[in-house]
């Protein structure tokens, strides 16, 4: 019936693809001759005249009636094209996608063969896209789609207590049910599965859709036929089923053949008069206005006008925002924010360097544009206190521990423990100092025994041990004797050096992690570096925050002895904030950064595998969308 190739499998790209669009046709034409027959031999029974008539009869109240349902139907079709460009992460702007998907499935569903017309039309109006996006595009709309009319048609099989087949609804839902619950696990986010939030939006877009669409047809029924949308409504979603199943222009003859049947107590004249009626309204004058668009080619974006520089104090930059070199996260231009990604959210990581207002507005920008939520991750107060005027909610995650090296000295009284662990490792014979040159060989090893001590790395605001990544950081390593036994690396930059990995093997002495880090305080000195961190510690480690930093901090058992290593140094402690819009933006994202903490994905190979986008992969294309 409309933008619908029920296979879904064929994406129309170059080569052999083309025998099985062939194929595809050949038996989408077969079911049409087959359709529009069972139609012409019911048509023989009836009066056509009284057709003619029952048409020319409909009120120019019910025709204006039937053409504002409609109206409402499409404004979902467009919608629908621009939440799937955002679970694409296209960059192209809404209106644009919008303009594109109307004149796509306008045009598309009163030629028939989905795929092909839709994305014909869509690669005309995407001004700079491929056809292998526009086909891409056109397969994940139709098959979303037809999802969602599955949703919607057994809710409303289930909801009624005459209609059908409440069997296969009931399965319908349940299978709908398991994939909603794989989006909000995120469980296949990675392979470019849509979460929740683009679920729902699509579900309920294709409810808009089709209940408009009947109430359209509903409006041009004539009053004396005694058929109550409430009965209309299930009959209509079903042989709008078949329509779809059919491949044929306008879901013709499958349509009015399953109509019919599933209302046999209706008089079939004035039935099919409304139908007629109603392919005017919803088929034939949406196809016209669609053609004139597409002939008139893309809508013109505005040229780009850069905004007027921001006089107002930028932030400092942090050193931690170097763990973009892993390749997981993303810089946001316009905020010049890094971005990292959930299934659900886009998370804005630590401080922003522009501006919080300006940045904050950007981030919310580039979260409706992921069609994810925003969120804030480890943000120092500056930045709390703005998104909180702004509305959001807060909660405390963490604290920062940090000290001026400069004015670091170890007989201060707070210190003792640590001269105590700084004497034990100089006592074992464990030398520390500033690598000059790397012995990453060593290194590795000693990173994948503690790895597999500790039941894996940590990830998403963590670092991982990685050659290219360590060779861009400074690196203190400790021996014993000849042999390396650990080293810890730090991000650093002129303003400031902060804590990243620290790892060793299973016989390091007591007291070698304390001394690399007091020889990290001791090089920064040197260099008259301002500001060294020793990162954060969760907040539950300091006996308090609740269930929800119990939720977010997965890692809240080892959260005491972290506390007590870096109590050692006697830093300064600086808290950290968790921010969203809304409160449920707040649970939500302390499960999935604990997840992602604890269980991060594999690290990119290289730059190079984000430079193509893939239509199973929106992971790889959301960092071309924001940068």
């Amino acid at each position: 019936m409309r933008r619908i190739d029920t296979g879904g499998r064929t994406e129309v790209l170059p080569g052999g693809q083309m025998p099985h669009l062939f194929w595809r046709a050949a038996l989408s034409l077969t079911l049409a001759a087959g359709f529009v027959w069972l139609l012409t031999a019911r048509l023989g029974e009836l009066d056509l005249g009284a057709v003619g008539v029952a048409v020319s009869g409909v009120a120019a109240l019910h025709w204006a009636a039937a053409a504002g349902a409609t109206l409402i139907s499409f404004w979902a079709v467009g919608h629908y094209d621009a939440v799937v460009h955002r679970h694409f992460a296209t960059g192209v702007p809404s209106a644009v996608a919008r303009r594109a998907g109307v004149s796509a499935i306008a045009i598309s569903q009163m030629l028939g063969l989905g795929v092909i017309t839709g994305a014909i039309v869509r690669w005309r109006m995407l001004p700079g896209q491929t056809p292998a996006l526009a086909t891409r595009l056109t397969v994940a709309v139709a098959l979303s789609f037809l999802a969602g009319w599955g949703v919607v048609t057994s809710v409303v099989l289930l909801a009624l207590p005459d209609a059908p087949f409440k069997p296969v609804a009931a399965l319908v839902l349940l299978a709908a049910a398991g994939t909603l619950a794989v989006g909000i696990a995120g469980l296949a986010h990675r392979s470019g599965w849509p979460n929740v939030l683009t679920q729902v939006r699509l579900i309920g877009l294709a409810a808009v859709d089709t209940l408009a669409a009947a109430l359209a047809l509903y409006l041009l029924l004539p009053a004396d036929l005694g058929l109550s949308l409430v009965h209309l409504l299930p009959a209509f979603l079903l042989a709008q089923g078949a329509g779809l199943v059919s491949g044929t222009p306008g879901g013709i003859g499958a349509f009015e053949v399953t109509l019919l049947a599933l209302l046999p107590s209706v008089a079939a004249e004035p039935l099919l008069a409304a139908v007629l009626a109603w392919r005017i309204v919803y088929y034939a004058l949406p196809a016209m206005l669609a053609a004139v668009l597409t002939a008139l080619g893309p809508a013109r974006l505005a040229p780009f006008t850069p905004a007027m520089p921001d006089t107002t104090r930028r932030a400092r930059p942090r050193a931690e925002v170097a763990i973009r070199q892993q390749g997981e996260h993303a810089m946001l231009p316009c905020g010049t924010w890094l971005v990292a990604r959930t299934p659900h959210l886009a998370v804005g990581m630590f401080d922003p360097l522009s501006p919080p207002r300006q940045a904050l507005a950007c981030l919310t920008d580039a979260a409706h544009g992921l069609g994810c939520w925003p969120v804030i991750y480890k943000c120092t107060g500056r930045m709390a206190v703005v998104a909180r005027a702004r509305g959001w909610h807060l909660h405390r995650v963490a604290r920062e521990a940090w000290l001026d090296p400069q004015g670091f000295r170890l007989s201060d009284p707070a210190r003792a423990g640590l001269r105590r662990k700084l004497r034990k490792a100089q006592a074992a014979g464990v030398t520390v100092h500033l690598a000059a040159r790397l012995p990453l060989a060593a290194m590795a090893r000693i990173a994948a025994d503690w790895a597999a001590a500790h039941g894996g790395e940590r990830g998403f605001s963590m670092g991982r041990y990685a050659p290219e990544y360590v060779a861009g950081q400074r690196v203190c390593l400790a021996t014993h004797g000849d042999r390396l036994v650990a080293f810890a690396t730090f991000h650093a930059d002129a303003g400031e050096w902060t804590l990243d990995l620290m790892r060793h093997g299973a016989d390091t002495p007591e007291g070698t992690m304390q001394a690399l880090l007091a020889c990290a305080i001791s090089e920064a000195a040197t260099l008259n570096v301002p500001r060294l961190s020793l990162a954060a510690v969760p907040e539950a480690a300091f006996a308090g925050g609740g269930a929800l930093l119990r939720l977010q901090n997965t890692l809240g058992r080892k959260g005491a002895g972290l506390l007590q290593f870096k109590a050692a140094f006697a830093p300064r402690w600086q808290p950290l904030y968790l921010a969203a819009p809304r409160r449920a933006g707040l649970i939500l994202a302390a499960a999935e950064i604990a997840r992602a903490v604890v269980a991060p994905p594999g690290l990119p190979k290289s730059e190079q595998d984000h430079a193509e986008f893939e239509f199973a992969s929106a992971a790889a294309s959301w960092h071309r969308r924001i940068e």
